[in-house]
């Protein structure tokens, strides 16, 4: 009887994990609440990261660094919609439909890309790092 070692049951868990797309380039995270309490307190966390900016409109969009691309749309009352884009290469869109959605989109690196839509009432977070 053979005896697996830790360096071969490594190699033996991580043959058998899925692997991501080559394209796959980067890291995100997606906060996006399940309860409208939850909302409440990410829309809210948004606002005053917005407030901390000095953003006095309901959108913004800041690009620091080469080659970035950004849209956002809104329509309805009430959105607050930020994308923050510092490196390379990032692409960004965010559509807030119906009202009283927030939404950031943080990016960093370099190639990472972002799609977001909101429907009216949504809150959401994302976090990404290109590489």
């Amino acid at each position: 009887m053979s005896r697996l070692t830790l360096p071969a049951l490594t190699l033996a868990a991580a043959l058998a994990l899925p692997t991501a797309p080559v394209a796959a380039n980067s890291l995100s995270i997606s906060i996006n609440p399940g309860t409208a309490q939850e909302a409440r307190v990410l829309g809210a966390l948004v606002t005053a990261y917005a407030i901390h900016r000095d953003i006095r409109s309901g959108a913004d969009v800041r690009q620091v660094g080469r080659n970035h691309g950004a849209a956002l749309r809104q329509s309805g009352g009430g959105n607050l919609g930020i994308i923050r884009q510092r490196g390379a290469d990032h692409s960004a869109e965010l559509i807030q439909r119906g009202g009283n959605n927030t939404q950031a989109i943080l990016q960093f690196g370099r190639g990472a890309d972002a799609r977001v839509t909101q429907r009216g009432g949504e809150s959401g977070l994302l976090l990404q790092y290109g590489w």
